[in-house]
């Protein structure tokens, strides 16, 4: 059985060696690059360098929430704690109100 021999998609004259990992495309040894053990493309590179910065992007929103929420609930928190402490204390005879 013979291989049907592939061109570069860039290059339609030059042979390609391998196949990027991202889109699929047949490339030829100047298009393709090998990052981490794997071909990639020009096109690729920059499609895997877009998931990773969209992955690495911090989401403000929620963190920005639980902050806000945690400010704003902190002086009812310690107005519980108050007089639970006191019923507490009463309880116990420690306090005389």
């Amino acid at each position: 059985m013979a291989l049907k021999k592939t061109y570069c998609h860039n290059h339609a004259d030059r042979p390609a060696i391998g196949v990027c990992v991202i889109t699929g495309q047949a490339i030829c040894e100047e298009c393709s690059t090998r990052y981490e053990g794997v071909n990639y493309s020009h096109e690729g590179l920059r499609i895997l360098q877009a998931r990773r910065n969209a992955r690495n992007t911090i989401r403000w929103w929620p963190d920005r929430t639980v902050l806000i929420a945690g400010i704003l609930l902190t002086p009812l928190w310690m107005i519980l704690i108050y007089f639970g402490l006191q019923t507490l204390m009463f309880s116990m005879g420690l306090w005389s109100g």
